[in-house]
Order: structure tokens, then C-alpha cells, then sequence
């Protein structure tokens, strides 16, 4: 599978990389595995992982909930083997293992509870298909979770080590040059919106050496990745150098601190039908709401009479952005007053400028114009529609359609 999670790439020991994973997973377990359950994950659940590497997660999560049946997918042939072995416990194969890639698991459709991706996405060229096929293997109201990095928040120490953020830096450039994405965190709520999943979160799980203790961070780190960039080109070696001798008196300060996170991005499967974030402002009922009687023209109309249709139109749009249907709003009263955010100031400025050809500045808005002065600059300007007498209709982004009269 393409992507920036290659063995070879990462150890010249694949042995000791499979121990560092399983040190990487040991970190995390305690506070992941009580998320998953908030989440919504129970015993005697049908569960699958994708990507699992050599399955110490899935092996911690069917030790924990026995009466689950799980299923684990690996596209490395080495890590199945590794896999494979950490199944058997007790003589018994306590889940089962697949060679398969997340783009296509080769399960049935609408067959799993609960799914996980375990620092996979951010290896992938293209995670919407993977999304998109553990949904399919979903059953309705199942959930997916992604546990990921954002390597622009990564491990931090006290005291502060600067050549920390220039191999991270480094990390982030090679991983993108070899189809990975490792700032694929904060955009994974809105991949899965775009999934077709419902009730998208995030909770970002955060170890500490002052919790942990050293040992658990420094067995979950890889000094191998570091001499690769190195070896790669991506960063210098005296920045390495640098790096290794601070780490390490780092290490003898009574005080230090080694602290980590990661993001964890839940969502539910929806129906087919569902493609809107719930919190989307034009949905049916807003859109009603904007709608004309039927085409209104401005054509015969005094300026004061055009002032009056556009007040209208704004007032309504207004409330509709702020997504507050009750607004008692004086077209006179400073948007600023209202408490007109920058987020709804910016599409107040869109509307004006693509629907009437006029351009306001957000600052405008946020600081000292009212829906007066926003509709004079309309009635105003020989650019806009309302000047030359072109037919308006509020659709659902509030366009006022040009046409002949």
C-alpha cells in the first residue's frame, strides 16, 4: 500500500520496531482504552482494527472485553506475521487476522459495531477512501475511531529543546514527500463529515513523565527515525547532534518533562441520505425562511422602497446566519452590538459582495456598519443589481439571481 508508513523506512531493526510499537501503545492504553468506552465501545461487540501493526492494541482490547469478537487487518506481511503470533494466547486465537489493506479490508459490508484506525491516516495518500471503506463495513449507528497524530503538537520537554521542532519540521517534510499527511489531525472531523459520519468529536489524550515516568517515552521513541531524515537529506546532522546532547541533559534536570498527545476523532455512521454537518445554518426550515414570495423586481421601485426590500432581506439573512430565528434586530443597531461574530460577518461581507456586486470589509461589519448603512452602499453603488433594476430571489445561500425584466 502506498504511503509513508514503510518498515524499512523507519528501522534498520524491524525486531526493535516492533517492540518501540508496542511501547508507543503501552503509553497511551489506560486513558485510550476508557475513551474508546465513552465512546461507546462494549464488551461482546463485533470490533475490527485497520492498520494494526503487530496487534498489541487489539490484543490490550479483547484481553479487556472478552465477549468481543474482533477482527484485525495488516497490509505488511512482517507485521501479519507478528500479528498472527500475538493472537494466540493461551493456545487459543483470541481474534482474527487478515492481509488486507484499509482501502479494501476485504469484509462484508454493514458487518462491524466499532471500528479503529490507530495512527494510520496520517500515512495514507488517500484517507477519504479509507474512510470510506470502513464505513462501508460498518453496520448503521456503528462508530469509527481515529486515534491520530498532528505533528505540529507533538512531544514537548522542560527544559525546551529547539532542535526538537526542527526534526519534527523535518519528520512533517519527509512524511509529505512520501504521500503521508502528519498534520492530519485537525483536518479528521471534517473527513469524516465529509464521510458521511454523524456525531463527529475529538478528545485529545495527553501522558505525562511525571505520571508515566520516563521509561514508558523513551522506549515509545525512535532514534532510527531521526538518523533517516539524516540519511534522507531532511535534516542536518549537527541539528541531530544537537539534539541527542540536549536530550540527554534534558534528562538529568531534577525537574524535566517529557509530555505527549494524541487526537482522538470519533463519528457514527449515518444513513446515504445525510451529507450536512448538524450544525449547518441552511438547512429546509432556514431556507424557507429566506425564500421570496416569488421574484420580486426593483424596477419602478424609489430608493426608499428598495431600501425597505433589502432591509428585509438582511434582517431575515441575519438571523439566519446567527442561527438566532427570534433576533429583534433595528436596522439601524450596529452589527457589533448584536454580537456578529467574524465567522458571520465574513459571510454577511460574501452575500453582499456576490449577490449586489458591492464589497464591505468584514472589519466593516464587525466595527461600525448597521444593516442600514450595509443597504445604502447596495442602493448606492451603479455596480449593483438593485441599481440596474436586475430580479432578486433569496435561494438558499441568499443569491439574487440576475435576468432580463
Amino acid at each position: 500500500m502506498d504511503g509513508s508508513y514503510k518498515l524499512e523506512s523507519f528501522t534498520d531493526n524491524k525486531e526493535a520496531e516492533v517492540a518501540r510499537l508496542k511501547y508507543q501503545v503501552d503509553l497511551f492504553y489506560e486513558r485510550e482504552f476508557e475513551l474508546y468506552k465513552k465512546i461507546g465501545l462494549k464488551d461482546g461487540m463485533n470490533i475490527v482494527e485497520c492498520g494494526s501493526g503487530p496487534g498489541f492494541l487489539i490484543s490490550n482490547i479483547v484481553r479487556d472485553l472478552p465477549r468481543c469478537t474482533a477482527t484485525a487487518i495488516e497490509v505488511d506481511p512482517f507485521l501479519v506475521d507478528q500479528l498472527t503470533e500475538n493472537s494466540i494466547v493461551d493456545g487459543k486465537k483470541s481474534f482474527e487476522v487478515k492481509l488486507a489493506s484499509i482501502y479494501e479490508t476485504e469484509q462484508p459490508d454493514n458487518y462491524f459495531d466499532f471500528a479503529i484506525a490507530r495512527l494510520v491516516l496520517e500515512h495514507l495518500k488517500e484517507p477519504e477512501k479509507a474512510i470510506a471503506e470502513v464505513r462501508r463495513i460498518l453496520k448503521p449507528g456503528g462508530c469509527f475511531v481515529i486515534v491520530s497524530n498532528d505533528f505540529a503538537y507533538h512531544l514537548l520537554t522542560y527544559p525546551q529543546i529547539p532542535e526538537l521542532d526542527k526534526m519534527y519540521m523535518s519528520y512533517i517534510k519527509s512524511r509529505f514527500s512520501e504521500g503521508g499527511n502528519p498534520l492530519i489531525g485537525r483536518q479528521l472531523p471534517l473527513l469524516l463529515r465529509k464521510g458521511k459520519f454523524e456525531k463527529t468529536d475529538i478528545e485529545i489524550i495527553c501522558v505525562h513523565s511525571e505520571l508515566e515516568g520516563d521509561k514508558a517515552f523513551l522506549k515509545a521513541e525512535n532514534v532510527n527515525i531521526s538518523k533517516s531524515l539524516v540519511k534522507e537529506g531532511f535534516l542536518k546532522k549537527e541539528v541531530l547532534e544537537s539534539l541527542i546532547e540536549k536530550w540527554y541533559n534534558m534528562l538529568q534536570q531534577p525537574d524535566h518533562i517529557i509530555f505527549r498527545q494524541l487526537f482522538v476523532i470519533s463519528g457514527i455512521k449515518g444513513s446515504d441520505t445525510i451529507g450536512k454537518h448538524k450544525n449547518t445554518k441552511y438547512n429546509d426550515s432556514a431556507r424557507s425562511e429566506n425564500q421570496s414570495p416569488g421574484l420580486r423586481s426593483f424596477k419602478g421601485m424609489t430608493s426608499l422602497q428598495k431600501e425597505s426590500e433589502l432591509v428585509q432581506f438582511f434582517v431575515n439573512r441575519v438571523r439566519t446566519i446567527m442561527d438566532q430565528q427570534d433576533l429583534q434586530l433595528d436596522p439601524d443597531t450596529k452589527l457589533n452590538d448584536i454580537d456578529i461574530d467574524s465567522i458571520a460577518a465574513a459571510e454577511l461581507s460574501g452575500i453582499v459582495r456576490s449577490d449586489f456586486n458591492t464589497g464591505i470589509s468584514i472589519s466593516d461589519i464587525l466595527q461600525k456598519f448597521s444593516l442600514n448603512d450595509i443597504v445604502k452602499m447596495i442602493v448606492n453603488n451603479p455596480e449593483s443589481s438593485a441599481v440596474n433594476q436586475k430580479k432578486m430571489v433569496s435561494e438558499p445561500r441568499g443569491e439574487f439571481l440576475e435576468g432580463e425584466l
